[in-house]
């Protein structure tokens, strides 16, 4: 962008206190920009302002002044200002210039590396799909970034499932002399051996990346259109092929999918915590989850508002913005920042900050993205010193070894699993986790079915080692039930306590129970409480995630044939849009309401019947 400004020679920051007001009278009453230099010339601090002299006025008025504020005066011996014709200007120099400098006083939102991508090596000959982790080049294109690892995985599971891509090694490809196991479990086209031509292969390379860039509903019409006319043609082997491409794509719009969303649009969570920011972006086009990235910024210093600083700083510098930005709480310039992005990006750029319930629902996976990267990992750097805190915590006369945590889930009185989760000073022993199924004469009581869960983890087949200190999920009932049974089995030497939630099941107001009767409440600065939390967590997460899995094997039993008031023509319909009775079960009310001929109310009884 084409700029006239004016820079002004530094001036010298009076070293009396006398003489600021006569200094301060000679800074122009302009918009611009202005820096805070040290005694090298070196910038500490760059911002921009509508009027610099009101400004730069705030940065000596004793009674506003932060301690961060007075190091920053203390140390700058220069400011230099930037005149420039409009605020928006001034915006935009000032993001190029902290981004040339990078002031030391200035957030800086770093990208949080290593996040996976998956690349597509689309200038080889048949390229191939695979997880990518480092610095991008450019012999490929990158998709994401993920979340984690898991994601990459099963994303490429699908892609290869879906689409056939090769995921093995160059030199692996030019010495095969006949199909790979990836080609035997139906993952791979096995075009090494010339059992796909080139032609083809390309145009599964082009789907698998209209997938990837979230076009999922394009792709599947033109999936609809061969499917068809292999139909026509009587190949139903082939019409067939694009049948079960239809569903698998379904699937992943099924769980991963932000209904109703047709433009592109980020959502931004902001996650603070003793005095670091991570911010998260989760990215959506044509209403699916593409990507999710997270930015720190190491200090908070004395900027008005992080999401603000953030939003000016990423969506300046990034090609292309898009049309909607959804956070959950005001901007104060809120009204000049969609103005300056629209103009910069020469199309209409909306800050939405009072989400519908929908746009709720997407910032809740932006949540769940960022807060799972910052604080649900427990630091193993740190782990033995929280270790020590919690022995003198809870009085503990030997050190802790190994912590075991046991929960229940259970779906109104059935399917009743218990989990167990082992950590050491070392993390989580995931090796050593442990699952059990309830017995049904105990299913829905929660104090019995714990009972059962340590009869059988500390029966004699069992029992190699007590652990140093036990954590029930429950509050003081079920940890006296559970110092009984202790006391039953004649096992001591372990200390045991419990955690249960507080008021509005907010993890603030959680509660824990002491084997001496007492309660603590939790101390949100505590590094031993939030371990206690953690792990207690992690255990709920195993338990509920085996219920789910247990419940849902055991209640597939529906058919479209069962379903009233759905005759010939919806059933095709209906078995059309989701490619099986699988993927239609796994639907929502408002999926199924996407299909045509479809209202509300027949989806809701469609739903109903397929969930009795």
């Amino acid at each position: 962008m084409e700029q006239k400004n004016f820079i002004s020679p530094p001036l010298i920051i009076p070293d009396s206190e006398k003489e600021i007001p006569n200094f301060l009278k000679t800074l122009p009453k302009s918009p611009g920009v202005y820096k805070f230099l040290d005694q090298y010339n070196t910038p500490l601090y760059i911002g921009k302002a509508k009027l610099l002299n009101q400004r730069i006025r705030s940065y000596f008025q004793t009674s506003s002044k932060s301690k961060k504020i007075e190091k920053l005066i203390e140390e700058a011996e220069f400011v230099e200002l930037s005149i420039t014709s409009t605020e928006l200007e001034s915006l935009l120099l000032e993001q190029f210039l902290i981004k040339e400098f990078k002031p030391k006083f200035n957030v800086q939102f770093k990208d949080d590396k290593g996040y996976p991508w998956i690349k597509i090596d689309k200038y080889k000959k048949y390229p191939s799909a695979k997880s990518f982790l480092g610095k991008k080049q450019e012999n490929g294109k990158f998709y994401g970034p993920f979340p984690n690892s898991y994601a990459v995985r099963d994303a490429l599971k699908v892609v290869q499932k879906t689409f056939k891509l090769r995921n093995c090694s160059d030199s692996s490809f030019r010495s095969r002399k006949r199909p790979c196991l990836q080609y035997e479990i139906g993952r791979c086209s096995a075009p090494c051996v010339g059992l796909i031509n080139m032609d083809d292969y390309k145009q599964e390379v082009e789907s698998a990346e209209l997938l990837l860039e979230g076009k999922s509903n394009k792709l599947i019409d033109e999936f609809y259109e061969l499917m068809d006319k292999y139909s026509l043609n009587k190949d139903y082997e082939r019409a067939a092929i694009y049948r079960d491409r239809i569903s698998s794509i379904r699937d992943i719009q099924r769980s991963q999918s932000i209904t109703g969303f047709k433009e592109q649009r980020d959502a931004i969570y902001v996650h603070a915590k003793s005095g670091i920011s991570k911010i998260g972006v989760t990215h959506v086009n044509e209403g699916w989850v593409t990507g999710h990235q997270n930015y720190l910024e190491v200090e908070d210093l004395f900027e008005e508002d992080v999401l603000e600083k953030f939003i000016l700083q990423n969506y300046f510098l990034i090609k292309d913005c898009p049309p909607y930005l959804v956070i959950s709480r005001k901007l104060k310039n809120k009204d000049f920042i969609e103005e300056s992005l629209s103009k910069h990006h020469s199309k209409r750029i909306k800050i939405i900050t009072r989400p519908s319930k929908k746009d709720k629902g997407l910032l809740e996976i932006c949540k769940s993205n960022t807060e799972y990267s910052l604080g649900n990992k427990i630091n193993k750097k740190t782990l033995s010193n929280k270790l020590k805190n919690l022995e003198s915590l809870l009085d503990m006369r030997n050190p802790i070894e190994t912590i075991e945590s046991y929960d229940i889930s259970h779906h109104a009185g059935e399917y009743a699993v218990g989990a167990c989760v082992v950590y050491s000073e070392k993390g989580r022993l995931k090796d050593q986790s442990r699952l059990y199924n309830i017995d049904k004469k105990n299913s829905g009581n929660d104090i019995a079915s714990m009972m059962e869960l340590i009869d059988r983890r500390f029966n004699k087949q069992s029992l190699n080692k007590v652990p140093s200190l036990i954590i029930i999920d429950g509050g003081k009932t079920h940890l006296e039930f559970t110092l009984k049974k202790f006391k039953q089995l004649d096992i001591q030497d372990v200390k045991i306590i419990s955690i249960s939630k507080g008021a509005r099941r907010k993890a603030a107001f959680d509660l824990i129970h002491l084997d001496n009767g007492k309660s603590l409440g939790i101390s949100p600065g505590s590094p031993e409480h939030s371990l206690i939390q953690i792990i207690r967590d992690e255990t709920h997460r195993l338990a509920i995630s085996r219920q789910k899995k247990k419940r849902s094997n055991s209640s597939f039993i529906s058919s479209l044939d069962s379903l009233e008031g759905i005759g010939r023509v919806r059933k095709k319909s209906l078995l059309r849009y989701f490619g099986s009775v699988k993927q239609l079960k796994r639907a929502s009310v408002n999926d199924i309401t996407n299909v045509k001929g479809i209202g509300k109310e027949l989806a809701i009884s469609i739903f109903t019947n397929l969930h009795k």
